[in-house]
């Protein structure tokens, strides 16, 4: 039996812990200013504007420039310590990727249709760093044009053929087949099953593009139909098939991307279409990186997570979410899809944006709660997740009419919030623009557009002040080829944003489209990308908005002179990020910035000053880590 001095106590002290826990609840949220967006510092005007992006000089065949280069005044500004690339070929995603490429390198970039433009030009070779080649647009059968290569290489200018001629081609020419590194060709199309993408190409390591479990057969969707060639000495792998024939040793299976020494230069050559899409920014980076004892080249340093169109802010669909979830959309959104979301990212450095629809369905009678938004305002600002606005509904109401509503409702629920970024989905540019001049965007000023795998520019700007980002990959979604796009663009860019559209799992067209189903894959990316490219920052997208800024309008030259490599960055005042690829060296110091290893022979540099110098441990630059196979 309790005395009445211990229950006295006992009574005390409940109320002390119960009075304490009200006032910290309370004080909470007194000090959860979450009608204030913190990432508006001012308006867009006050960050850099396209007028301060800087475009390298690009030339095509004729000696004028294409659109979208320097500006008149700033037509003669050199780049020095960065030596220009050609590209020899036709217009398509090839050549944009290349340009794409150039311009996030700060390279200037020459184009030819052929061979024999490029020989009329008269280029001095010592300028240049690579050749880029279309197949296609090489005469093979002309004898001259194939010496023309060799004496590229012989003056130093390595070559890097971004698909192979026809099979055919390669087998009846033995010029060719010197060229390429190519001993024989031993098949036309072997029976390959999977991938094997060597450690120390891109960033991120080694792996194995093959389904192990027979669920895992979902996704394959690598090329897999190629021709096998066998290689000569003097060539390095870094991709190659797999053959269903576990009886060929490892050294003999078929090649995908692989280079030979010339002495003086390479020839790096892709056997597939893997360079005409976003998976070409971070070959050639990675190849970049292969030719010389070191390279160092900018990126955006940004890791994103975009949940568009959640939250949801009223009641819809409810007999059907009933059906298959046995729940209300408030429940699903609460209790299933924010604590998997959380979880999946507690132990990794991306930074997480919703971009929440008031409305999902504009022609029901279900109206947002003001009580629903600022329950999820109070939890993402706990959480450091920005909040934007999705332009999208399922009902087909024009945007102006959804805009108009979603007004009057964030008055009501929260009149001083203003939003800094928004996501358009699949919008047309124009609509984008008229949307941009309500006033619910006035402060928006970065748009977000979901992952598209046949889109070549990731960012960019959308107007004079508002920047575009496009996801990098879906998700919601994961196969091998998506996979393999994204280690590319983190190579290349240092920038990863998964877009996932939660209208899917709210108004889902089947099974897979079930949280249960889609969860799956979001974590899945988020452990793949999170433990592999956790160095990078995780960033809400207004953040990345500012490295993206910062990161267009950067140029720089570079040059090492002994064992310290010497950066000076014009055209930016904000921190700016590289990425340094060198071999056989560590880094002592960096003066001027910041360093973090990212994997062996691979450092991202902090700029904060406009000249950094990167002091070097004592090493052998001979040596080259990468454990791809050599031949």
């Amino acid at each position: 039996m309790v005395s009445r001095r211990n229950f006295f106590i006992i009574t005390i002290l409940m109320s002390v812990v119960f009075f304490l826990c009200m006032f910290l609840n309370n004080l909470k949220d007194e000090w959860n200013d979450y009608e204030i967006n913190p990432y508006i510092t001012g308006t867009a005007e006050n960050y850099p504007s396209k007028v301060s992006m800087f475009v390298p000089d690009s030339q095509e065949k004729d000696g004028a420039s294409h659109e979208g280069t320097l500006k008149e005044e700033e037509e003669t500004q050199a780049q020095a310590g960065k030596n220009g690339i050609v590209f020899i070929g036709r217009e398509g995603s090839l050549k944009e990727i290349v340009r794409e490429w150039a311009v996030c390198t700060k390279r200037g970039i020459t184009g030819f249709l052929s061979l024999e433009e490029y020989g009329r030009a008269k280029i001095d070779m010592a300028s240049l760093e690579m050749m880029v080649i279309d197949s296609g647009s090489i005469h093979w059968e002309q004898t001259e044009e194939v010496e023309f290569l060799t004496e590229c290489i012989e003056k130093g200018t390595s070559l890097v053929f971004a698909n192979l001629p026809d099979v055919s081609v390669i087998r009846g020419n033995k010029k060719v087949r010197e060229l390429l590194g190519i001993r024989r060709v031993e098949e036309l199309e072997p029976a390959v099953n999977g991938i094997h993408l060597y450690g120390g190409f891109l960033l991120g390591g080694e792996v194995i593009y093959q389904a192990e479990e027979e669920e895992d057969e979902k996704y394959q969707d690598m090329e897999l139909t190629f021709p096998w060639y066998s290689l000569t000495s003097g060539t390095k792998v870094y991709m190659k098939g797999i053959p269903e024939d576990e009886s060929i040793e490892k050294e003999d299976y078929p090649v995908v991307i692989w280079r030979k020494s010339f002495g003086p230069a390479y020839v790096f050559a892709v056997n597939g279409g893997y360079m005409e899409d976003t998976a070409g920014l971070g070959i050639l980076s990675a190849i970049s990186a292969e030719m010389d004892s070191y390279e160092i080249y900018p990126v955006i340093n940004a890791q994103n997570l975009v949940l568009a169109n959640y939250p949801g802010m009223a009641d819809e669909n409810r007999e059907e979410l009933e059906d298959i979830y046995g729940r209300s959309l408030r429940l699903l959104e609460q209790e299933n899809i924010w604590p998997g979301v959380v979880t999946a990212l507690q132990d990794y450095p991306a930074g997480l944006t919703c971009m929440l629809a008031p409305q999902y369905d504009y022609m029901d009678d279900n109206s947002p709660n003001p009580e629903t938004l600022q329950y999820y305002m109070k939890i993402f600002h706990e959480k450091s997740a920005e909040t934007g606005l999705s332009l999208e509904n399922v009902s087909g109401m024009p945007v102006a009419g959804k805009l108009k509503e979603d007004q009057q409702f964030m008055e009501e629920a929260a009149a001083d919030y203003e939003f800094s970024s928004c996501y358009a989905g699949n919008m047309e540019a124009a609509d984008i623009q008229a949307a941009l001049k309500s006033d619910m965007l006035s402060a928006v000023r970065t748009v977000v557009n979901p992952y598209d795998e046949e889109a070549i520019s990731l960012i960019g700007y959308l107007s004079e002040h508002v920047t575009r980002q496009s996801g990098s990959g879906d998700g919601l979604n994961y196969t091998f080829r998506s996979d393999f796009r994204m280690r590319c663009v983190e190579t290349a860019l240092g920038y990863l944003s998964l877009t996932c559209d939660m209208s899917r799992a709210v108004y889902p067209e089947g099974e897979k489209d079930t949280w249960d189903e889609l969860s799956k894959n979001i974590i899945r990316n988020i452990n793949i990308f999170g433990k592999n490219y956790e160095h990078f920052e995780g960033t809400a997208i207004s953040e990345c908005d500012e490295h993206i800024r910062n990161f267009l309008a950067l140029n720089f030259t570079d040059i090492k002179r002994g064992d310290t490599i010497e950066i000076q960055k014009e055209g930016t005042e904000g921190t700016v990020w590289f990425v340094l690829r060198i071999y056989g060296r560590d880094i002592k110091e960096v003066k001027g910035g910041s360093f973090k290893e990212l994997e062996e022979g691979a450092y991202l540099i902090e700029a904060e000053e406009s000249k950094i110098r990167i002091l070097l441990k004592p090493g052998d630059e001979r040596y080259y880590y990468q454990p791809s196979e050599r031949r």
